[in-house]
């Protein structure tokens, strides 16, 4: 199975590449339009945006729905695309913001963790930074399925310096990447529940969040540096990465944990706000306990 998907990704690869710009573009969008009537987690959507933007008119929530849905079709061709020389596509198509950002923080010598969400095009993002910085980037994330998928997947990674920390040896090729002054990278835009996750506020609703890469970072004195790669109205990506996120380290581990989990999703939230049609909107995010917190309190542990 592994070598049928080999062949066919990479054939339809090849198609999405030799397309014009224009054209390819066209053809997310319909596709997206195709997402659109088949009301593809349709329910999941007007759920999120009810709870993220309770001020937003219905108009207007249709409106963002629908540039949403043709985000999708763009960005499910731009990921089949990868399969066949994406460094074609970082060169025609991503440009790169804040270098000098990344590169302070690897000086220190210790490495470096990025952190980014579901916005955009990740998967530009961590190849574009890879190739720029001559630095490969170690992206924490799961075991795919099928395993002839995430062999495939693993392997074109591979091929664009991108390397996948997955159970059960997450902890170690962290540890070894950083060791050897590498980039890991985190998204933090994604529930977790107990007890690796937090309650903390996320569009003003507390809800579970990673604690991996505060703890990480607080254990490590590894700098974060956020970053993303979102898609301009010509259909070129801008690449950023941001200036470090400031460490809180008061001494109390467990609060630091959660202020600095707090900060780092309060991040990811003021870059969906920025770009609401380009956030994956499909994801279950709110689950789980979304009471307020206790007065003057910035989250908690879940257990």
């Amino acid at each position: 199975m592994y070598y049928f998907g080999v062949i066919l990704f990479k054939s339809l690869a090849f198609v999405l590449a030799i397309l014009p710009r224009p054209i390819f573009l066209f053809l997310g969008a319909g596709l997206g339009f195709v997402l659109r009537k088949l009301n593809f987690r349709s329910h999941i959507i007007d759920g999120n945006l009810d709870i993220a933007f309770p001020e937003m008119s219905a108009e207007e929530k249709v409106q963002l729905k629908e540039k949403n849905y043709r985000h999708y079709g763009i960005l499910f061709l731009e990921i089949l695309r990868s399969f066949y020389r994406f460094d074609i596509f970082l060169d025609k198509y991503c440009d790169l913001e804040g270098e000098e950002n990344v590169r302070a923080a690897l000086a220190s010598g210790k490495g470096s963790f990025v952190m980014t969400a579901h916005l955009g095009n990740w998967e530009a993002l961590t190849a574009l930074g890879a190739r720029e910085l001559g630095v490969p980037v170690n992206m924490v994330t799961k075991q795919l399925k099928p395993a002839w998928l995430h062999r495939l997947v693993e392997t074109e990674r591979s091929l664009l310096r991108i390397k996948m920390a997955f159970e059960p040896r997450t902890m170690p090729t962290i540890m070894r990447a950083l060791k050897k002054g590498e980039l890991v990278g985190f998204v933090m835009d994604q529930f977790a529940g107990a007890p690796v996750g937090a309650r903390v506020p996320f569009f003003g609703k507390p809800v579970g969040s990673h604690v991996a890469l505060a703890t990480l970072a607080l254990r490590m004195n590894v700098p974060v540096v956020p970053a993303i790669a979102i898609r301009k109205p010509d259909g070129r990506y801008k690449v950023r990465f941001e200036p470090q996120i400031p460490l809180v380290d008061s001494g109390d581990k467990g609060m630091d944990i959660i202020q600095n989990t707090a900060n780092y999703v309060a991040h990811t939230e003021r870059w969906i706000r920025d770009y609401p049609e380009q956030w994956l909107w499909i994801h279950r995010r709110w689950k789980g306990d979304l009471s307020p917190l206790a007065p003057n309190s910035v989250g908690e542990m879940l257990k």
